[in-house]
């Protein structure tokens, strides 16, 4: 198949399939847990999520690197991730799919609830949304967007299913410029050379 090709098939089944079935997915949670988790008592529900949501999170977050760890070392593991071998991550992404969930959803229910800035709770939004991406922008993290930093390489290797480094990342790129800025300081006119 030529590349066009390629790319309309791929445009067809990830944007009009998977990220349809993806939005189902999500908003069938969010309406199962605004009907059934303590629709009357909305301070309960919204820290009941926040709870579940980050009892999840963190776990999958920052053990991450030693879960993998400790799938390499078990021996019946090893043996079952060979033949199995998207079980893992597969649990994995099903886990943080529910911390997602939990957490959005607790995040926004108390939003809606407290968060009155204007009368009209869309103008609200409206400027919310606009300083956030003036933020995000700012600090080069608008992708977090479309997830928690996942464009972000780690070259520690630290977060191997869910890259989430962005203070390694800037402590990283210091260390850079703290380490050019001295070069430079050393060898003034190494930049001349280079050039000629």
């Amino acid at each position: 198949m030529s590349r066009w090709k390629i790319n309309l098939v791929n445009y067809i089944f990830y944007e009009l399939f998977i990220s349809t079935i993806t939005i189902v997915a999500w908003h069938g949670f969010y309406v199962i847990l605004d009907q059934y988790l303590y629709p009357d008592e909305i301070e309960k529900s919204i820290w009941i999520c926040l709870v579940i949501g980050y009892s999840l999170y963190f776990p999958l977050m920052y053990g991450q690197y030693f879960l993998e760890k400790i799938a390499i070392k078990w021996k019946f593991w090893s043996i079952f991730l060979s033949n199995f071998p998207q079980f893992h991550r597969n649990l994995v992404h099903s886990l943080a799919f529910a911390s997602c969930v939990f957490l959005w959803r607790g995040f926004w229910v108390l939003y809606d609830t407290y968060l009155r800035i204007f009368d009209k709770y869309h103008d609200t939004y409206l400027l919310v949304a606009c300083l956030v991406s003036l933020v995000l922008s700012t600090v080069q993290t608008f992708s977090s967007m479309n997830g928690p930093l996942k464009t972000m390489e780690d070259k520690y290797q630290f977060f191997p299913v869910y890259p989430h480094c962005y203070v390694s990342k800037v402590v990283y790129q210091f260390i850079q410029m703290k380490k050019k800025m001295q070069r430079k300081k050393i060898f003034p006119n190494e930049h001349v050379k280079n050039q000629t």
